[in-house]
């Protein structure tokens, strides 16, 4: 929903798996809605070689498209396997546990399309699309000065393990979700 000049017009927003060519769209998406930020500690962006090395091999994108088919947000989630950085290792999963995890790794939605629930709807394709024989934990971080991701991950079952500096030196909080 858009709010333009105190009336709201309803715009169809389709939410679907991104493909490697989304890369750059996605990477500039990102990059706006880091600009547009007053305090630039709440979101870390990835470089457009993090982005395209999720959408070819370390995991996979979900976008929102308006219906001149832009992308109007994104979540981006990875499969971290048994490197430094899984989030498994900052809530203690035990080691064999590792393997099982995915981050939600980056969820963007610009500006004039925020307040839709877009972000809950890329989650839940996102979760849709996890392999739930192969992975059982969905792991996020956010800052604890943004509210509405937070709010929005325990709206979809996430639940808030550990607090900690991550991504040199920023507070995040760390969320889990079991997945059934």
């Amino acid at each position: 929903i858009n709010e333009k000049r105190g009336e709201m017009e309803k715009e169809e927003i389709l939410i679907e798996q991104a493909t490697p060519k989304d890369a750059e769209e996605i990477y500039k998406v990102m990059q706006m809605v880091y600009s547009r930020l007053i305090d630039k500690s709440i979101y870390v962006c990835d470089s457009l070689e993090d982005v395209k090395s999720i959408l070819t091999e370390s995991g996979f994108g979900v976008v929102a498209l308006n219906k001149k088919q832009n992308i109007v947000g994104c979540l981006l989630c990875k499969y971290p396997g048994n490197s430094q950085d899984n989030l498994g290792r900052d809530i203690r999963l035990p080691e064999p546990e590792l393997a099982k995890v995915v981050h939600a790794e980056t969820a963007v939605v610009l500006e004039e399309y925020r307040g839709s629930f877009l972000q809950s709807k890329m989650l839940q394709l996102a979760e849709r699309l996890i392999d739930k024989e192969k992975y059982r934990f969905l792991l996020a971080t956010v800052s604890p000065d943004n509210p509405a991701s937070f709010k929005t991950l325990e709206q979809n079952g996430f639940k808030h393990i550990v607090t900690k500096e991550k991504y040199g030196g920023f507070i995040r909080r760390v969320y889990r979700k079991i997945l059934v």
